[in-house]
Parts: structure tokens; sequence; C-alpha cells
């Protein structure tokens, strides 16, 4: 799969494209996707991902933090539509020259001019255009005008909750990793290098490994959770405590995870830690064996949710 940070990346043949921002690459999204590659090769078209690298209304955004949190970060994003089968993923900054196209503009030179679509795929609450006033009518309208077929997705549900971005931000603020797996498709993960940490964990009889948070996640709801480690070919439950260790006054955020039944150097290595369930919230001890007390009491609520 090729990728391209340019909003005017060019498409060599006709095409078939799937539009949206596609952060966490939820159900809906990977089901866009699909239909596009699928329309693609049975009718000989590039099948190509057109997405921001950030939702646009982060643009807007007045807070820092916000303006680049992502409930994907790019790796992980370009790993998952590279997975369902797309030719091109072009991932551009959304900034005042695409926010100042209008629908037409953005319909015609980019489209048409850049991608030489012939097929269209976008979510039902699509939008597109200055001030967002491109929605899927209009966009429809101007497909029909060109001659362009569009496929427009119908809205998802899970228990009565319409499947989106924002709904996965609110539940990984909140620490439900349940719920936002429903709409993901897939556990909540984070991927990052071990680093070499304070060896407190193995002094107090529960050797833990520390990966940075990457600054431009989405800041999952502090706290211990049960996850599963990807390592070595391996999957393996463990207990991960996101957030500052205020305890032992802890200055990074960072992800300290005590691996079950696993006993061997990781440093260096790139993990992944997926959640599977918040078991506490993060709160800082009066003493190290107040802490040590309290993980012990949560490696056995989290066996005790394995079992």
């Amino acid at each position: 799969m090729k990728v391209y940070r340019s909003a005017y990346a060019k498409s060599e043949k006709d095409s078939a494209v799937a539009l949206g921002c596609f952060d966490g690459v939820h159900i809906g999204h990977s089901q866009i996707i699909k239909n596009t590659v699928k329309e693609a090769e049975e009718n000989g078209l590039c099948s190509i991902v057109w997405s921001f690298q950030t939702p646009p209304k982060n643009f807007f955004s007045k807070d820092e933090k916000q303006k680049n949190a992502l409930i994907s970060p790019f790796s992980e994003k370009r790993r998952l539509i590279k997975n369902l089968g797309a030719d091109i993923l072009v991932s551009t900054k959304f900034d005042e020259k695409i926010a100042s196209l209008t629908p037409e503009e953005f319909f015609e030179k980019i489209l048409i001019g850049c991608l030489r679509a012939k097929h269209i795929f976008c979510g039902f609450n699509y939008r597109f255009g200055k001030g967002g006033k491109g929605d899927v009518k209009v966009l429809a309208a101007l497909c029909k005008e060109h001659g362009i077929k569009i496929t427009v997705a119908d809205e998802i549900k899970i228990e009565g909750n319409s499947v989106s971005s924002s709904a996965i931000r609110t539940y990984l603020l909140q620490g439900d990793v349940e719920n936002a797996q429903k709409m993901l498709g897939r556990p909540y993960s984070i991927r990052a290098k071990i680093k070499d940490g304070q060896h407190l964990g193995r002094t107090l009889g529960f050797p833990t490994v520390n990966q940075s948070v990457p600054e431009n996640c989405l800041p999952l709801k502090n706290g211990v959770y049960l996850t599963k480690v990807k390592i070595l070919r391996q999957t393996k439950y463990g207990i991960t405590n996101i957030g500052m260790r205020p305890t032992v006054n802890g200055t990074e955020r960072v992800a300290e995870t005590n691996i079950f039944d696993f006993d061997g150097s990781l440093y260096g290595r790139y993990v992944t830690v997926e959640f599977v369930k918040f078991i506490r919230a993060e709160r800082k001890f009066d003493s190290l064996e107040e802490l040590t007390n309290q993980v012990n009491k949560d490696i056995e609520t989290a066996k005790g949710i394995i079992k």
C-alpha cells in the first residue's frame, strides 16, 4: 500500500475512493473500506482511502492536547487500512488551505482532478467543504452531475448507541474499554517500546515493564486494567497501570504492566498491550507497603476475571 501525505496526491488510474477521517478504523470504517476495495477489485480500479491525519474539528479546538489526540496513532491506522486491502492511503493535514475549499472545489480539484474517482464511498454523516457545508446530499448531487457512482453507508448501532469515533473517545476517557472494543471490533491497545524503569516493581515482588504513552494518543482514563500483552509471538495476560504513578512521584504518564507467567527481558522491544477491563482508578498510596498490598489484590481480581 502506497501512502501519501499531500491532499493533492494523484492517482495513475481511475479509482474507487473511501472518504472519511477514519480515526480508530472502527467497524463502520472497516466496512466502508472493504466495500471500496471490493468495488475496485471487481472493476479494475485503484482503491484509495482519503483521510485526514487528525479529525477536522480538532483543528478548530483551542485545547492544544485535543488538537492531536487520536484513538489510533498513524502507524496503527496505516496497518489496519493496509490489512483491509487498500492500494493507496492519503493521510493529509487539515489546514487553512483545505478548510477554505468549497464542496464543489474539493470535489472537482481533488476527487476528479487528482483521484480520478469513479465510485465514492462514505458514511451517512460525512461532511466536506468550507464550513462543513457539504453533506451526503450535496455529494450525491455532485456525483450525479459528473456521472460518478456513490455508496453511502448506513448508520450502525450497538445496543442502541451509534458507532462513531466520538462515542469511542468518550468510552476511553471513562475507562470503558469493553464498549470501546465493541465499536472498534478489536481491543483498544497501545504499542510502544519497553524502556528501562526504576525496577521498583521487581523489588516489591511484582516485576513490571514500562512504556511511555504516545503523546498523540487519546488519554485513556488513568487506572489499573486487565490487559493482554503481545510478546514474542505469544499472548499473555497481565495488569497495566496507566497514569502518573503518584505514589512514587512520577513525572511522566506511563503504562506499567505486570505480565503474568512471564520471566524475561523485553527492554528495547516494541510491545502491544490490549486493554480488556477496567479494574480501579489510579490513586496515591501512603506507603509502598500499602501499594504492594493493593497491587496483589489487583492481580487476584484480574485472575478472577480471567477464570
